[in-house]
């Protein structure tokens, strides 16, 4: 027999994962250990230039655990190397928003924003990785190398007035909350 859920369950339900930040991990009683046999198995996919089936287990993976950047990056590479630039940007710009200091997000997100066509937005990706790329770390050494070769292929004109654009935005985000 059918478990009858009425609405006012529902809202509870959504109401407790609002306010828990739950993912459908823990709704589901997934394990981390599970999902990380799939994200092996994404990864082996990934690996040996199987790009739709690798495709399919990371959305999976970010479908049960939207706060892992690591899957977000999965699914980001995998969207890049199938072109699919535009969705590739969102999940880089996701693992981005989950760890700022992290500088491959944003690196990522400006090979395909150059590989559409758009410098502007490419030179503002690695703005964003200038700006909050640690420079003391073996891995903010290595991408602010790889950010300086990808920044000569975009053109130093496209990074003119990025930082003034950015302190007028900020100006105006401000304004809104007052």
């Amino acid at each position: 027999m059918e478990k009858k859920i009425d609405a006012a369950q529902i809202a509870e339900r959504v109401k407790a994962i609002i306010k828990d930040n739950a993912t459908l991990k823990q709704l589901k009683g997934v394990t981390n250990a599970e999902l990380e046999a799939v994200y092996s198995l994404a990864f082996g996919y990934y690996q040996t230039g199987k790009f739709n089936e690798a495709l399919k287990l990371f959305q999976f993976l970010v479908l049960f655990d939207h706060l892992n950047k690591k899957y977000w990056m999965g699914l980001g590479a995998v969207q890049q190397v199938l072109k699919d630039f535009q969705g590739a940007i969102v999940s880089y710009g996701y693992s981005s928003f989950l760890d700022l200091k992290n500088p491959k997000p944003q690196f990522h997100a400006a090979e395909c924003f150059l590989a559409m066509g758009d410098r502007r937005n490419a030179a503002s990706a690695l703005f964003a990785l200038e700006e909050f790329c640690p420079k003391d770390t073996d891995i903010g050494r290595e991408y602010r190398a790889k950010a300086a070769k990808l920044r000569e292929q975009i053109g130093e004109d496209a990074f003119e007035g990025l930082a003034a654009e950015d302190a007028k935005l900020a100006k105006e985000k401000l304004a809104k909350k007052s």
